[in-house]
């Protein structure tokens, strides 16, 4: 229930057995390694070299598998939901494709028939190309290559607009010249224009000013319905040979899980040859520097002895290096380990906030919604996708704990689907005088109608979680010795804050009055430890000033303290919106023949959008108290991650591994 104490370590091992040992430890999972850049031996050892060169056959054939899994899964009939994204295989199975070669026979296959569908595709492209190029022309009754063999004459094909039609006809007509439509495209007329040879070039000037467009025939022969006709025979033979490639592709496709675990497995793969080509080397070792978990180190020394030429050992953690962090919390905080890693691990010398955060984002969460209703809705939606889904499922357990503290709050402040019971069940029935008594009972206030036991209730819980912050802190640096930190830091806000307290509560009479020049002599104390004594280190005067800003700061504590409301606001908000909603079925119901039907649609579409954004804000603001008014008390954030050599798997689940 802390952050896990780190050990640095150096494992030493023969090149030839480096590979194995790197198998080994990824699929542990227990060590970080560091690479040279990183790694102190390359900075106190620069003699010590590192492999230049890039495991480029593996990354390439990552890369085609990659290519291949794609292509295939557009074809494929077994589709993956979203729930379960990942295939589920067995150790012993995904182990025995892996180091199968028909795996690779297939993606062989599968290249040869992507490439011949691409370029099939390029073929029948140029085809349509082809008949959309002639369709214009196919009224042309003379072959095209007999265009080309007039003695005194020329002959020029062409597109040209409507609007320059008649211009270019005149003119053609005073050189002799002639121009006949044979089709058109579009707004543009297919057409032939014949003059004789010595007027050639005063026939082109008046076409290029009428934006003439040439189109040229060389390298065919035949008419354009000749043409046209062929190329409608060979597209109808590139579609029926793509239909073959394709239906070929799709009977590939039914062992799709061989490519995907070939995948998976080369991918490790290549993730072990990157962390043994980064690593500092000699001539005949290998060595791997790194990080493991104190726990973690007897298992380490288990697999490291299993390889007769290699070795490993401790190394003493210099004090500018930085350790990654890692958090262990118990199975039921477990799951709010979420939260703590949205804001950003602790750094090594802080503190884990996850088991102090989790019992008040439970509550802040169900007080934000307080519906029984909607509680046991999340509770079931949930219970299933724990179910259903693949994956790390923490953030589901979590929500699934607010769910369960969403109904205490609802049963606790009387609010079942708003007020359903009350408004949309008649008070004369049987089921009426049993529910309403159940909700009786268990109900210990109505936020409606006792807004302020509401309120005082944010507010006591606000000021529970500083106060618990504050000596979360104070123990902490009584662990670490710094005493100075303790007393002046911690324990003065801690006895400023319960004085103000005690003073403000003795002045409204709740304590005896003349408690309250007590209270008021005991601030002093705080005050002074809080003045004198916040800029420790400085010089007086920026003692003085650092300690005024800090006694100023006891009204930012307040605002605080007033955060909480939020809690207070957010509950009644979403429950008098599902009075609304409320209000709107009884109206509804009132409408004959249909209302029943009607009333039972806004009923289940109004409460359950009232969920979702309910949801929403009681997981951001529950978040939000979180990170603003609790962790700056005592934690502090930005470690970096602890991230060991384990085995990744993109398309396949593995089902021996734990969820957690």
């Amino acid at each position: 229930m802390a952050i896990c104490r780190m050990t640095k370590v150096m494992i030493v091992s023969h090149r030839n057995e480096a590979a194995a040992l790197l198998a080994a430890l990824q699929q542990e999972g227990i060590v970080e390694i560091l690479d040279a850049a990183r790694a102190r031996i390359t900075k106190e050892w620069p003699q010590l070299r590192v492999e230049s060169r890039r495991p480029k056959d593996l990354e390439e054939q990552v890369a085609r598998l990659e290519k291949a899994i794609g292509f295939l899964q557009e074809r494929s009939e077994s589709k993956t939901s979203v729930l379960r994204p990942r295939v589920e295989v067995d150790r012993k199975r995904f182990a025995q494709i892996a180091t199968d070669s028909a795996a690779l026979e297939l993606l062989d296959q599968t290249e040869r028939i992507a490439g011949e569908l691409d370029q099939l595709d390029t073929e029948i492209e140029n085809v349509r190309g082809r008949l959309e190029w002639l369709r214009p022309w196919q009224s042309l009754e003379i072959a095209v290559e007999q265009m080309r063999t007039l003695h005194h004459a020329i002959c020029l094909t062409g597109l040209l607009a409507d609007q320059h039609w008649s211009s270019v006809t005149d003119s053609l007509k005073e050189l002799g010249g002639v121009i006949e439509s044979v089709g058109r495209d579009g707004i543009h007329h297919a057409c032939v224009i014949v003059c004789l040879k010595e007027r050639q070039g005063e026939a082109q000037k008046i076409l290029r000013a009428a934006d003439f467009d040439p189109v040229g025939f060389e390298g065919m022969s035949g008419t354009p319905a000749e043409m046209i006709e062929t190329s409608r025979q060979r597209l109808d033979q590139l579609e029926q040979t793509r239909q073959d490639a394709d239906r070929r592709a799709k009977e590939l496709a039914d062992d799709l899980l061989s490519l995907r675990i070939l995948y998976d497995y080369d991918r490790n793969r290549l993730g072990r040859e990157k962390v043994r080509t980064s690593s500092p080397a000699t001539e005949q070792v290998v060595l791997l520097e790194g990080w493991v978990k104190e726990k973690d180190f007897a298992r380490l020394e288990t697999i490291v002895k299993s390889s007769k030429a290699s070795s490993v050992e401790r190394m003493e953690v210099t004090a500018d290096e930085e350790t990654p962090v890692e958090i262990d919390n118990p199975v039921s905080v477990r799951p709010f380990e979420s939260i703590t890693r949205l804001y950003g691990l602790p750094i090594p010398s802080s503190v884990d906030p996850t088991p102090f955060l989790a019992p008040f984002f439970a509550i802040f969460f169900g007080l934000c919604l307080a519906d029984a209703g909607y509680g046991l809705i999340l509770v079931a939606l949930l219970a299933w996708f724990i179910r259903k889904v693949q994956g790390d499922k923490k953030i589901l357990w979590m929500l699934l704990i607010c769910g369960i503290t969403t109904f205490l709050a609802g049963v606790l402040t009387g609010s079942w689907f708003g007020d359903a019971i009350a408004s949309l069940i008649p008070q004369q029935t049987a089921v009426y005088r049993v529910l309403s008594g159940i909700r009786d009972k268990s109900m210990l206030f109505d936020p409606m109608t006792q807004p302020m036991t509401f309120f005082l209730l944010s507010l006591a819980l606000g000021y529970l979680q500083i106060q618990f912050g504050l000596f979360i802190a104070l123990i902490h640096n009584l662990r670490r010795k710094d005493f100075s930190a303790a007393v002046f830091d911690q324990l003065s806000w801690i006895l400023m804050l319960n004085l103000l307290l005690g003073l403000g509560l003795s002045k409204a009479g709740q304590f005896p009055k003349e408690w309250s020049s007590a209270f008021g002599i005991g601030l002093i104390v705080p005050a002074a430890m809080i003045l004198f004594f916040s800029g420790r280190g400085l010089p007086w005067g920026g003692r003085i000033g650092i300690g005024s800003f800090q006694l100023f700061s006891t009204v930012f504590y307040g605002g605080d303290i007033l955060s909480y409301v939020r809690l207070m606001a957010l509950g009644m908000v979403g429950s008098g919106f599902g009075m609304a909603i409320n209000v709107l079925v009884k109206l509804v119901m009132d409408v004959p023949y249909v209302g029943w039907l009607l009333g039972a649609v806004v009923f289940v579409g109004g409460h359950l959008f009232n969920l979702a954004l309910s949801l929403l804000g009681a997981f951001v603001h529950s978040l939000r108290l979180q990170f603003v008014e609790f962790f700056p008390k005592f934690f502090t954030g930005g470690g970096r991650p602890f991230e060991p050599l384990r085995q990744e798997y993109e398309h396949v689940w593995i089902t021996t591994q734990s969820d957690w």
